[in-house]
């Protein structure tokens, strides 16, 4: 199986060479799977993109590698991740997967395994979810939990409720159903993309698995969501519903 893991990044110098480590030291436990690694790096000031560079050269390995996408400037988090998903779709040695996570040590590759043995299951539509058993924001104050919580039930009252998290970041797509989806005719590019694009997928997909995930606060940086993502996000879930 082959695995391409998207991850998008401005400004995560601090935090980029760890996180790359980390899925690298994942592939050494799976040697049976190829990883190449995506960083989508919206022209970071901070040399994100240099960090990613030398990591490259010390990291690489048989069955793993690491790619630098350099993109102009901050387009959006949606338009990061669709035209990342069209790059890797496009190349010849073709993933079957492709996961998108966060590059702030907020989504913990030790999950990957579990999403490697969803795969096997035959799903291929894999969702890093907090609120089903065995989930949590262990670092969150009771107010972020509680906006969050309330943002996801507002979607399951709208979209359903076969799914737990529609607006988390980990995830992972068998590129059949991104192929099936279109992702380059999702009109929302900030981070109401997830819940466009998982609405679709819910849609369309073979087989649904959700598994639980810790989600962390990030130790480097600051958060880059926008404070009016949550009301963009409220309008959208109705729009998608109503179209």
């Amino acid at each position: 199986m082959k695995i391409a893991i998207a991850i998008p990044t401005y400004n995560e110098a601090l935090n980029i060479r760890e996180l790359l480590t980390a899925l690298r030291d994942v592939s050494l436990q799976h040697s049976g799977i190829s990883f190449r690694i995506y960083v989508l790096d919206d022209a970071s000031p901070d040399n994100t993109g240099g960090v990613v560079l030398d990591a490259r050269k010390a990291l690489e390995t048989a069955n793993f590698a690491i790619e630098l996408v350099q993109r102009k400037g901050k387009e959006g988090l949606g338009k990061a991740y669709v035209d990342g998903f069209r790059h890797i779709m496009a190349q010849s040695d073709h993933a079957d997967y492709i996961l998108q996570m966060d590059a702030d040590l907020s989504h913990r590759p030790a999950h990957i395994a579990e999403f490697i043995e969803a795969s096997k299951d035959g799903s291929d539509f894999i969702v890093g979810s907090r609120y089903v058993r065995g989930g949590g924001t262990p670092d969150w104050k009771w107010f972020r939990k509680l906006v969050s919580k309330c943002g996801n039930w507002y979607a399951q009252l709208w979209l359903g409720s076969k799914l737990h998290d529609y607006t988390g970041g980990f995830n992972m797509y068998h590129v059949d159903l991104l192929r099936k989806v279109d992702v380059s005719k999702i009109s929302n590019l900030g981070y109401g993309f997830l819940i466009d694009l998982k609405y679709k997928c819910l849609a369309l997909c073979h087989k649904k698995a959700e598994i639980p995930i810790m989600f962390m606060d990030r130790t480097y940086g600051t958060s880059k969501i926008p404070k009016s993502t949550v009301i963009k996000s409220f309008i959208l879930v109705a729009r998608l519903r109503l179209t």
